[in-house]
């Protein structure tokens, strides 16, 4: 057996800088391994390393599909390479694991790129790496990867069906995964890219229609929203700005609601926002600087629009960070009034008040708090809004590594966090204030089991009305709950 996969990783300071969308792909992918930080973090630092005249919107969107497609659809990908191993995984090297993975992604869900470049580009990425040993290798399985993925499509899942990265599948010449139908389970695991206690969870809760749907909807590409700034600007206006880089429609594909729940009331907030048509940097498009937009999913506008600020108000946001509700409080508030923004982290607090100055909003506060809150001022506040810490269940397509960190013991630890949070959100409110709980959370254990057991605790306060946004309807999960502090003098 020889050893050449096993040699040192080339991870110091004498690496190669990267000079292409790939290579910058495959940097973000081999810091990822070892930070497990977020993907969007590093891929900005990445991409800013590149020459001036490579930073372009093609590059980006290369770079940015192959690094979050590839963390997303990771199990996926393992899967599809195993098989045509000559020897056990352990014996091959991380980094060229992660070529491998490059290679593949590209084989099966880049329709645009020939499945010859795909392989000769991945060999290519080897040798800038000083690693032209590993080519033979990397051609060999990928072109035995090549050969087992036809041009065939099919609505339906299969033991020989790859799920692409929206609707449809993308045929085999032979079966890759388990019957989606004896063991849907193990086919959401292996197919879609998911761990195997969230799969199990959702299937239970959900039954495997609409866990396959879910497992579709987090793995397309996410829909971006951008919420014009209306201190500055319109809609109309914003519209006209962008052009064709924006759509005044949300996206056809659409998840159905779950069998477990109600229907959700309409998004309004879907009228408020534009989307993005194209994948760009956000910092790039026309606007950024000026301050006429933010990134925001209706969904998270909604628990604004709940709470219901007005002019004049004094306002606590907890958990604020990174600021997206909070300027639209603002926005709300027709920048009259008080916002404290708080949060445990001065340097996430930067990223509200960077969001602040851009947005032209005047009336925030940020503050420092301790991780336990005795510090948070006693108000009391007309209002508050406490959007708490969770497992981002209901965002994972656009949080990639989400789905990979979470643990099914953090749902408890998280819950005794939220309810702490939402007692003192509750104790801070004057009589007769309102305050909206909220997560992008889609697990009863961070969302309507919190709620109950903080009214069972805390007397006097009204549970109002109760909003689930399931992903895909067609933004993100998540929850939303109104609490009204009852008048002491009824």
């Amino acid at each position: 057996m020889t050893d050449w996969l096993r040699s040192a990783s080339t991870t110091g300071p004498t690496a190669a800088s990267p000079r292409n969308a790939r290579q910058v792909a495959f940097r973000v992918l081999q810091s990822y391994r070892v930070r497990r930080v977020f993907v969007g973090r590093l891929l900005d630092e990445q991409f800013g390393r590149l020459p001036s005249p490579q930073q372009s919107a093609a590059e980006w969107r290369l770079a940015s599909e192959l690094a979050f497609g590839i963390v997303r659809r990771k199990s996926t990908l393992n899967a599809l390479i195993e098989r045509h191993l000559t020897r056990p995984r352990h014996q091959v090297e991380s980094d060229a694991w992660t070529l491998l993975q490059i290679g593949v992604y590209q084989l099966v869900f880049f329709s645009s790129v020939p499945a010859h470049a795909a392989v000769h580009e991945t060999v290519e990425l080897a040798k800038w790496l000083g690693k032209s040993r590993w080519s033979g290798f990397i051609n060999g399985v990928l072109r035995a990867v090549q050969r087992d993925v036809t041009d065939e499509t099919t609505n339906e899942p299969a033991a020989d069906a790859v799920p692409l990265n929206g609707p449809g599948f993308r045929r085999l010449l032979r079966p890759a995964f388990p019957d989606p139908h004896a063991d849907p389970v193990g086919y959401f695991v292996a197919a879609f890219s998911f761990p195997p206690w969230l799969a199990r969870r959702w299937y239970a809760r959900f039954g495997s229609s609409e866990l396959f749907q879910l497992g579709t909807w987090f793995n397309t590409p996410p829909a971006i929203c951008l919420r014009p700034n209306r201190l500055r600007t319109t809609r109309e206006e914003l519209l006209q700005r962008l052009g064709s880089r924006v759509s005044p429609e949300p996206p056809e594909f659409v998840v159905s609601e779950p069998a477990d729940r109600s229907p959700a009331p309409p998004l309004d907030s879907v009228h408020d926002v534009l989307w993005l048509t194209e994948h760009v940097r956000i910092p790039d498009l026309p606007g950024y600087d000026e301050g006429l937009f933010v990134v925001q999913d209706p969904t998270a506008m909604e628990a604004v629009r709940l709470l219901a600020p007005e002019p004049g108000q004094t306002i606590l946001d907890l958990c604020a960070a990174p600021g997206t509700k909070t300027v639209l409080l603002a926005e709300q508030m027709q920048n009259q009034g008080r916002i404290l923004a708080t949060d445990v982290d001065e340097r996430r607090l930067d990223r509200v008040r960077e969001n602040s100055r851009r947005l032209g909003v005047e009336i925030v506060e940020t503050r420092r708090v301790a991780p336990d809150g005795h510090d948070i001022p006693a108000g009391p506040f007309d209002a508050v809004l406490v959007d708490v810490p969770c497992s981002n269940t209901g965002v994972l397509g656009k949080r990639p590594e989400a789905r990979w960190r979470i643990q099914p013991r953090d749902l408890e630890e998280l819950a005794a966090v939220q309810r702490k949070l939402l007692a003192i959100a509750l104790a801070r409110v004057r009589p007769g204030g309102r305050v909206v709980y909220c997560t992008c959370s889609i697990e009863p254990e961070e969302n309507e089991n919190v709620v109950q057991a903080v009214l069972r605790r805390v007397p006097g306060v009204r549970l109002e009305t109760m909003r689930f946004h399931h992903p895909g309807r067609p933004s993100d999960g998540g929850y939303q709950a109104l609490l009204i502090r009852e008048d002491s003098t009824t």
